[in-house]
């Protein structure tokens, strides 16, 4: 992948292969146990994997699912230990495989009414993987095929409206990722001189809340700190979306 295929693309997959360091038809990456040559955090990977399920939660209703990403979210912040990220693996493991049987056996309307559980379950599973890399990729396809499933209940996966429904999905997460990660191309050069304290307690603010809405106020805050980043700039003023995690907020929090 180079600069321009990072600007535009529009899925995930590609852009993950590349951030975790594979080309595009190496091994599967759940048979990799060691990403040697991985271009993101552990941190940022389990926000965007976070980030993939939170898109989609209203869909999938699950209340030890979103507990589960909750753990993810905060073990990613060094809030939550791997001791309580694996006890949440557990709990939706055993959820997992409680349901599987009927899943397996279920059709019609009482497949439709299981989705929502057993997506919200197999999404939440991939999020808090002990890998960040391998949550990060899977979660990306569970949350798009989740949303299209719900999106059109009862189709096949190969009709054109599910299709369609993933593709959006996936296409909205192509630009989560670069909310995440930025220009992997296009190192900014960080003045600490930005970090006045306007600007660090507006990122701080709507780190902490997950509410962005004050992007614009922070790109007026970097102007007057002396900040003249193009790139910075225009990603505090551009559309979005922007999510924790988001590169400029990290850079001004001083997170990786």
């Amino acid at each position: 992948m180079n600069e321009t295929e990072w600007l535009v693309c529009d899925r995930t997959k590609p852009m993950l292969r590349f951030l975790l360091g594979l080309g595009p038809n190496e091994v599967r990456v759940t048979d990799i146990k060691t990403f040697l040559a991985c271009r993101g955090s552990d941190r940022k990977l389990r926000l965007f994997a976070c980030e993939c399920y939170y898109r989609v939660r209203a869909l999938l209703p699950d209340e030890l699912a979103e507990a589960a990403v909750e753990a993810a979210s905060r073990h990613a912040d060094g809030l939550a230990t791997l001791e309580e990220l694996q006890a949440a693996e557990a709990l939706v493991r055993q959820a997992l495989d409680s349901l599987e049987g009927r899943w397996r056996a279920s059709g019609g309307a009482e497949r439709i009414s299981l989705q929502p559980t057993h997506d919200a379950l197999a999404l939440s599973f991939q999020v808090v993987q002990p890998q960040a890399p391998k949550g990060a990729y899977y979660a990306s396809s569970n949350a798009h095929l989740a949303a299209a499933a719900m999106a059109n209940p009862g189709a096949a996966p190969g009709d054109a409206s599910f299709l369609a429904s993933s593709a959006a999905e996936e296409h909205a997460q192509a630009d989560v990722l670069r909310d995440i990660f930025g220009n992997p191309f296009r190192v900014v050069a960080f003045d600490p001189g930005w970090r006045t304290s306007t600007a660090v307690g507006l990122a701080r603010q709507m780190y902490e809340s997950r509410v962005f809405g004050s992007m614009s106020i922070l790109a007026n805050a970097l102007l007057e700190a002396r900040c003249d980043d193009a790139d910075v700039l225009a990603h505090c003023r551009g559309r979005g979306p922007h999510v924790r995690g988001c590169w400029v907020i990290d850079l001004l929090l001083g997170k990786e």
